[in-house]
């Protein structure tokens, strides 16, 4: 399943979950207007017949207005991102440098995974009351994702069945799913505000006495609050029914995409399969109060009352889809012994790449401890393939870095200074002027961190570089408000302070900027403004043309020709119509664009890239920059023999 595509399906899904909202806000009207005529019928007033139009009218109105006020409250609330989700569930955040074993063994595959997706890692969260095995990904964008894992997970299963579990979590990210998932979970909440109402007019009930009053018009009262209570505590039961059939048609297609995906991820079957495995051995349940508004978000069913609309497949139908010859066996479940369990040998061998396809675009192939020929280059139309993204390359790219880099991008502090020594220029003169700068506003101590990580850094492989900035995320979505807002300030100014931006800040600019903005000035739900790239040729012109002539080889009208074949609109630009203003103002309305529609500029910038047969670091951090500007997941351009530094 190519991403791409996957994100447009989720897109489509939404209208239809959208019908099916208004279907049960229909619903729940309807039997809130027999509720109401029955209280009056009860409380002793005059007139009251099956249709009253006057009664149906206010009852939609009111009725409409509580759901839907609900919805909003709950995704603007939900619109802080995925640590929002998470502490409803009552997980704690984990510390990057904790000293908890297996809490460092999730934060190590989480950062793996995310950098051989192509995305910014996200904050990793633990339920520590849950004892089953169960975890969910949240967010509004990967710039806020959490990936929150229970703690039973933790304890019972072994890294490589770890590993397929967070896999799978990131499909969910990757599919655009996750982003679906949260509005939903506003839509759930306000369908459910009915019982809450109900529960409340109950408890008034209880403590008031009601009906125990002596006057026979306060008597009538509290006999119609306390027949509406009910009522609208059973209409509210029926909430719930219409919420599980919302879950329900949102889940279970994508479980069994999101378990393939984890395949491809991993390459191994059998991790997958075993989390599955020895859930099905557990079958424990879920205990957070709020877990049934967030079941259809959780890696298997959370155990609720589901109504004989389970938000997930049956656990041995997933295991056979992954595993066909399972002898339909549980595991037994029992506490892993960390580092005393290797990662099992996948019985499905990886899929050979055909000529002119490779993991040079997603990664590299499976890790092996023999020498590999470096794949060949993919073609453009594998971009965003889940073939093409592997846990292998995350854990290669991982490997490759000083483990005293990792530890320093998961302290604020110095994740600020790395970042800001990527910025810093090399011309004497002017690198003197910055460091002053920075002595000024950040202090004495942190100029000369960012001076070290500036000469550390110096000549490394862009590959490498980005997945430090993709480190470096969580630590930075620490910072204060102000903290935030001054480091933005000294970046910038970094950025500017030469009088141009090169490409390698502006690619940097794109990737902190908007994954931060995303979680400190969240924009919430965005609309699809372009569905057709005929909309957006100008822009998709001015982009192609920029990437074009970056090819080490060939006249850029040639490497251009070749990029846009078949799309005569199409138009090689001047020079100084491609400043990185122009492509910056290109990229922000791809931005709005459907998925389909950037995949299509991926593709042809892609193909420019791969002109002369080699991917050379400059391209690689454009083709990031604009696929990151746009809100797409661009796995590291890197094989297994090309992590050499520049």
């Amino acid at each position: 399943m190519n991403f791409y595509e996957a994100q447009d399906a989720a897109h489509r899904r939404t209208k239809w979950l959208f019908v099916y909202f208004v279907l049960a806000v229909v619903g729940i009207v309807i039997s809130l207007y027999f509720v109401i005529l029955l209280g009056l019928y009860f409380g002793g007033f005059s007139n009251v017949s099956l249709w009253m139009p006057n009664v149906l009218m206010n009852t939609a109105l009111i009725g409409c207005a509580l759901i839907v006020c609900g919805s909003v409250f709950k995704s603007l609330q939900l619109s802080g991102g995925g640590d929002v989700v998470a502490r409803d569930m009552g997980a704690r955040q984990i510390d990057p440098n904790t000293s908890d074993r297996e809490e460092k063994r999730l934060v190590n595959i989480v950062e793996e995974m995310a950098i051989a997706s192509g995305v910014p890692v996200p904050q990793v969260w633990v339920m520590d009351d849950e004892m089953s095995i169960n975890a969910f990904a949240a967010g509004t964008d990967p710039g806020n994702a959490v990936v929150c894992m229970s703690r039973g997970s933790l304890q019972y299963l072994n890294r490589a069945e770890l590993q397929g579990v967070v896999a799978h979590e990131f499909s969910h990210i990757l599919n655009g799913d996750m982003k679906m998932n949260m509005r939903i979970m506003g839509w759930i909440f306000g369908i459910m505000m009915i019982s809450l109402i109900g529960r409340v007019l109950m408890d008034a009930i209880y403590f008031t006495g009601g009906s125990r009053s002596r006057d026979k018009n306060s008597g009538n009262l509290g006999i119609l609050i306390l027949v509406v209570g009910i009522g609208l505590m059973i209409v509210g039961s029926i909430g719930v029914v219409f919420a599980r059939m919302i879950q329900a048609a949102i889940s279970r297609q994508r479980e069994y995409l999101a378990d393939a995906s984890a395949v491809q991820f991993t390459r191994e079957p059998a991790s997958i399969a075993g989390a599955l495995k020895k859930i099905g051995g557990m079958g424990e349940r879920m205990h957070a109060s709020k877990a049934g508004e967030a079941s259809h978000m959780f890696f298997s069913d959370a155990g609720l009352f589901s109504f004989g609309m389970a938000t997930h497949p049956p656990i041995d139908v997933r295991i056979r889809a992954v595993e066909p010859d399972w002898d339909g066996e549980f595991s037994d479940v029992e506490l892993d012994k960390i580092g005393s369990l290797p990662p099992r040998r996948s019985q499905m061998p990886a899929r050979r790449p055909s000529a002119g396809m490779a993991a040079g675009l997603a990664g590299a192939a499976v890790a092996s401890s023999r020498p590999t020929v470096p794949p060949p280059i993919p073609q453009a139309r594998d971009v965003g393939e889940s073939d093409f993204t592997q846990l292998a390359t995350g854990q290669q790219i991982m490997k490759s870095l000083d483990a005293s880099w990792i530890e320093a991008c998961h302290q604020r502090e110095s994740a600020q200074a790395l970042v800001l020594g990527m910025l810093l220029a090399q011309d004497a003169e002017l690198h003197a002027s910055e460091l002053s700068f920075l002595t000024e506003k950040l202090g004495e101590e942190a100029s000369q961190l960012a001076e070290s990580w500036s000469k550390k850094l110096l000549g490394l492989h862009s590959s490498k570089k980005i997945a430090l900035i993709d480190l470096c995320i969580p630590s930075l979505r620490n910072l204060s408000p102000g903290e935030y807002t001054r480091f933005l300030d000294v970046s910038r100014w970094l950025i500017s302070s030469d009088g141009q931006v090169d490409l390698f800040e502006f690619m940097l600019q794109k990737v902190v900027e908007r994954h931060l903005q995303s979680h400190f000035n969240p924009r919430g739900h965005q609309k699809i403004k372009y569905r057709r790239i005929e909309d957006l040729m100008v822009e998709a012109s001015i982009i192609v043309t920029t990437i074009s002539s970056m090819s080490a080889e060939g006249e850029i009208a040639e490497v251009f020709a070749s990029a846009t074949q078949g799309w005569s609109q199409m138009k090689l630009m001047e020079p100084a119509d491609c400043g990185l203003q122009s492509i910056d103002a290109a990229v922000q309305k791809f931005d709005l664009a459907s998925p389909l529609v950037k995949r299509q500029l991926i593709q042809m910038c892609a193909s420019a890239v791969m002109f002369d047969g080699e991917i050379h670091s400059r391209e690689a951090e454009m083709l990031r920059a604009v696929a990151d500007a746009m809100g797409c997941a661009m796995p590291p351009f890197v094989a297994n023999a090309h992590l050499g530094d520049e």
